[in-house]
């Protein structure tokens, strides 16, 4: 063998010494790539569904609201604001109502609020109410500590006819 092609032999395998461990290298960054996708993957999957749990949680007010409002409509307008805003009889079956479908976004504390004014549109035969309902945004230990911690729903409505 001729002395240029030991030297070429040997560089060769000095060669490939050198990159031993190259392709555990490539395997390993391809590895921690693919892990920091997954987590982003599993982040914005979260994300949805504290989304999707909050216009559940809407669509339930949404609903309770307009119900309320159709159970005005068709109650005896005497007695509206005795039987709807706080304490009478259907105001307590929203509550329960609004408990049942918020679970542990329910926070007692801050039930539903139904106010009326007269004044609004200023006719005699007919009541502006508004009506807000508050829930929390979260369900764990701890929530409802913050502003930031709750949502709320509000509508307003005429009940009764707009005429003098």
């Amino acid at each position: 063998m001729s002395r240029q092609l030991q030297l070429a032999m040997i560089a060769t395998q000095s060669l490939r010494q050198r990159q031993c461990g190259a392709y555990l290298l490539e395997a390993l960054i391809g590895i921690l790539i693919f892990g920091l996708g997954i987590l982003g993957i599993v982040g914005l999957q979260a994300a949805s569904l504290r989304a999707t749990s909050d216009a559940g949680l809407r669509a339930e007010a949404v609903f309770a609201a307009n119900q309320y409002i159709g159970q005005m409509w068709t109650d005896d307008e005497s007695a509206l604001v005795a039987n709807y805003s706080s304490g009478g009889a259907p105001y307590n079956n929203l509550v329960t109502e609004l408990q049942t479908a918020f679970g542990a976004a329910y926070d007692p504390t801050k039930p539903p609020v139904v106010t009326f004014d007269t004044q609004v549109p200023p006719t005699p035969t007919s009541h502006y109410v508004e009506i807000s309902i508050t829930w929390k945004t979260c369900q764990t230990v701890g929530c409802g500590a913050l502003l930031e911690d709750y949502h709320t729903y509000s509508t307003s409505a005429v009940i009764g006819q707009n005429q003098w």
